[in-house]
């Protein structure tokens, strides 16, 4: 049981929709980035484009998209992580 969590861990950080530019990148915690930052790159990349932009603009739109991406993985984790009742 706890092998089968262990694997799905892993699947939760995948998702196609992170990196729409590099289809190639779809893990939400390890990837190539732009920003200092060494873990969530797609958040990183988009909060590095968007500091020096106005409110309200499409890179901070993207700030929120990533934002909605990183907390559905780590939501979909700690489901995956629920102790489960032996049968």
């Amino acid at each position: 049981m706890i092998n089968d969590q262990l694997m799905l861990l892993e699947r939760a950080f995948l998702n196609s929709r992170a990196f729409p530019e590099k289809r190639y990148y779809s893990h939400v915690l390890w990837a190539p980035r732009t920003g200092s930052v060494a873990t969530f790159p797609g958040l990183s990349n988009a909060c590095s484009s968007a500091t020096n932009t106005a409110s309200g603009s499409a890179a901070w739109a993207e700030v929120q998209r990533q934002l909605s991406i990183l907390v559905a993985a780590l939501e979909g984790a700690a489901a995956t992580l629920r102790p489960v009742a032996e049968l």
